[in-house]
């Protein structure tokens, strides 16, 4: 079964942690988090942290709530979101395997929908020397830390690019330096299938092999 988004929505309340971040003048517009809570369940056993590639059309439901950060000594909350077709994949895991709370965290904090997009703004901070759109920075390892202690599981997912191969193998090495993580491997180590392909078909197969690797596990442990 392959759920609309309309029909998710009405199982899976969706909350983000967004931000702007200025750099050099140009104010960012960032979701540190994703918290996605099956309606009507008050648990606080975070089923699993999903670790991607960045935030994409997700945005809160009101747009004038998110802060200006300039440090991270203050917690952004968690403000009611409207979901983006890969959080309602990321819903349809949650059907399957019936679980009840995910967060999602990702390779850069900067939103947006369209890898050239993202490419031109992770270039802009790396060329301002501004690494505060990155959890896996060095100033806030303590915060990436307490999401993956805090989850019964990490799965990678942040996709197949070539050009996030530097970042995604310090991604790896620094979850795996905490506790293994799960994914579906692509053909270059630490590239992970991302869990929304666009083509329906493609959706359905990351499930189906998702969910038999999940199993596979559980039968394991």
């Amino acid at each position: 079964m392959f759920q609309t988004g309309k029909e998710l929505e009405g199982i899976f309340h969706t909350e983000g942690a967004f931000y702007f971040l200025e750099t050099a003048g140009r104010n960012q517009f960032c979701r540190s988090l994703a918290a996605v809570r099956r309606i009507g369940i008050d648990s606080e056993t975070v089923d699993a942290l999903l670790v991607l590639q960045n935030p994409g059309k997700s945005m809160p439901i009101d747009v004038h709530i998110a802060p200006l950060v300039i440090d991270w000594t203050e917690e952004i909350p968690l403000v009611p979101a409207k979901p983006d077709p890969t959080i309602h994949q990321v819903m349809r895991l949650m059907e399957r395997r019936q679980w009840n709370f995910v967060q999602i965290i990702n390779l850069t904090d900067l939103r947006c929908a369209e890898f050239a997009d993202y490419k031109e703004r992770v270039e802009f901070m790396n060329r301002n020397f501004d690494d505060r759109h990155r959890i896996f920075s060095d100033s806030r390892q303590h915060e990436l830390a307490w999401y993956v202690e805090n989850a019964e599981m990490v799965i990678v997912g942040w996709g197949t690019k070539p050009y996030n191969l530097e970042v995604a193998h310090d991604a790896y090495m620094t979850l795996n330096g905490i506790r293994p993580v799960e994914g579906l491997r692509a053909g270059i180590q630490p590239l992970y299938y991302h869990p929304y392909p666009i083509l329906q078909k493609k959706c359905i197969k990351w499930l189906d092999d998702m969910d038999k690797l999940l199993e596979r596990r559980v039968l394991i442990s």
